[in-house]
């Protein structure tokens, strides 16, 4: 899958695969502006063997694993993610300033887009 960004007010959303290793798959990075440098906020690797997420991997990359029998489907539970907690999970990844300004309800609007592509549908 190429790259395709998506704006949502203050965040875009990267989508794409990854590869790392004998692992890979769908990856949805979000971005931010702070100090006028676009940041990588999170990041949200489903792949195949260990799906799992970062706070912040661009600095202090808080990462955390999925255990799959509690999250069988990472894509769902991304998208929900992105759905439900995005301002509070860039709060946690230490940007508040952005945080403030996450407008959900554009977010939401273009999630069905980002999990199409995430499972290949389109």
């Amino acid at each position: 899958m190429e790259e395709k960004v998506f704006h949502a007010g203050s965040v875009e959303f990267h989508v794409d695969n990854r590869n790392f290793g004998e692992d890979g798959g769908p990856s949805v990075r979000v971005f931010g502006e702070a100090d006028g440098n676009n940041i990588q906020l999170l990041r949200f690797d489903c792949f195949r063997k260990n799906p799992h997420y970062h706070y912040d991997p661009s600095g202090k990359n808080d990462h955390r694993n999925l255990d799959k029998t509690e999250v069988p489907d990472s894509i769902a539970w991304t998208i929900e993610q992105l759905g439900h907690n995005l301002a509070e999970m860039i709060n946690t990844a230490g940007y508040a300033s952005i945080a403030e300004q996450v407008d959900q309800a554009s977010v939401v609007q273009i999630l069905p887009e980002i999990e199409s592509l995430m499972r290949g549908e389109s």
